[in-house]
């Protein structure tokens, strides 16, 4: 018996990865009555993700698996983004959640580096984000509350 309230897909690692694992999600999340919103700020989460999981998890390797599970609960979205790669220390993770927004400056090319803010974002778009770490298995957590449409 399949359950209505849980997506589970595993999926191969590419550059187009991401945009394919979003684009399942959002149909999922909208089948369950999930906001516009809400949905578009879990889409940046783990467009977000998959790509790290591809370009340093993998190193660019194409056909490395990533699997997705998303769970819903009457007020709560979790989704698990697991990758088998490289993992990122538990010190790390945690620099890259509380790391300042640095904004661009036009005249200053040391700002333009991107590397950091997605974490900055994603931080700011869920409840809660946790790493967990177990041997090569490497989990992105995502807690995020949401109201159901009436």
């Amino acid at each position: 018996m399949v359950d209505s309230n849980v997506f589970t897909h595993t999926y191969e690692s590419s550059l187009i990865t991401s945009r394919n694992v979003a684009n399942d999600l959002k149909a999922f999340w909208s089948q369950q009555a999930v906001k516009n919103s809400v949905i578009d700020e879990l889409e940046l989460c783990v467009v977000e993700l998959v790509n790290n999981a591809f370009e340093h998890a993998y190193k660019e390797r194409e056909g490395e698996v990533i699997e997705i599970v998303s769970t819903l609960t009457d007020s709560t979205i979790t989704v698990d983004i697991t990758n088998f790669g490289e993992g990122m220390s538990q010190d790390d993770f945690a620099s890259a959640l509380e790391a300042d927004f640095i904004e661009p400056d036009a005249d200053d090319p040391d700002t333009w580096v991107t590397s950091g803010r997605g974490f900055i974002i994603l931080a700011a778009l869920v409840d809660k984000v946790e790493l967990t770490l177990d041997d090569n298995r490497n989990t992105f957590h995502l807690i995020k509350s949401y109201d159901a449409l009436a």
